[in-house]
């Protein structure tokens, strides 16, 4: 019987770093004097691909391109999410699922030595078989990765529970055929009633043993 997985996102669901990235795309726009960014509006325009969030707050991508942009963001993120914590009750959820003996992955949509070095700063790694980001700072084809990953690993899809915190990681779980539980605390404001399928929402990370209780998820 291939063991049972939890696949997690990173950015907003185990790490806690809205607040950094609103206050990286901030110093952006005000050099560019294009206003400023609270914290509910970001999380009612964030989305992927990325480059439609940045369409949303008014970029134009022929004065800068995208991957200048991606550069200059990046750079700013790096220094402010250096403080970002672990979200409310992520430890205790990474040992709920160690301890009724899960395999449990992270696939990011960020770059990899980035994903690596945060993870291991908050002391966690030793909870991952594997941790996969991109290869790249433009958040594009995390699906790809996702969806290589359950091909080459001994993973059983069925068997598999996505963990994430914007409507990109249920568009990810529906295409590898699992089920997902999506977190309502992250970089997105979720609405149940927007999304069909195998989906649960709870507002934090720390409901999820309750979750699995009430719906015999394990």
């Amino acid at each position: 019987m291939n063991k049972k997985l939890i696949i997690w996102d990173w950015n907003g669901t185990l790490l806690s770093d809205v607040d950094a990235c609103v206050e990286s795309m901030n110093k952006m726009l005000n050099v560019r004097e294009m206003g400023r960014l609270t914290h509910n509006r970001y999380k009612s325009i964030f989305t992927f691909p990325v480059q439609s969030y940045y369409e949303r707050l008014g970029f134009d991508f022929e004065t800068d391109s995208f991957e200048e942009l991606s550069i200059e963001y990046i750079d700013l993120y790096n220094k402010q999410a250096i403080n970002s914590p672990l979200q409310k009750g992520a430890l205790e959820s990474l040992n709920f699922f160690r301890s009724l003996n899960f395999a449990q992955v992270i696939i990011s949509a960020a770059e990899q030595t980035l994903l690596e070095k945060q993870v291991e700063q908050r002391g966690i790694t030793e909870y991952f078989d594997s941790l996969i980001g991109l290869n790249n700072i433009h958040a594009k084809s995390k699906l790809q990765n996702a969806l290589d990953y359950i091909n080459n690993s001994n993973s059983d899809v069925k068997n598999a529970i996505m963990i994430g915190d914007t409507y990109h990681d249920y568009e990810v779980a529906d295409a590898m055929g699992c089920m997902c539980i999506l977190v309502n605390n992250g970089h997105q404001y979720l609405n149940q009633k927007e999304i069909n399928g195998s989906l649960k929402i709870i507002d934090s990370l720390d409901l999820l043993p309750e979750l699995f209780k009430n719906y015999s998820i394990t």
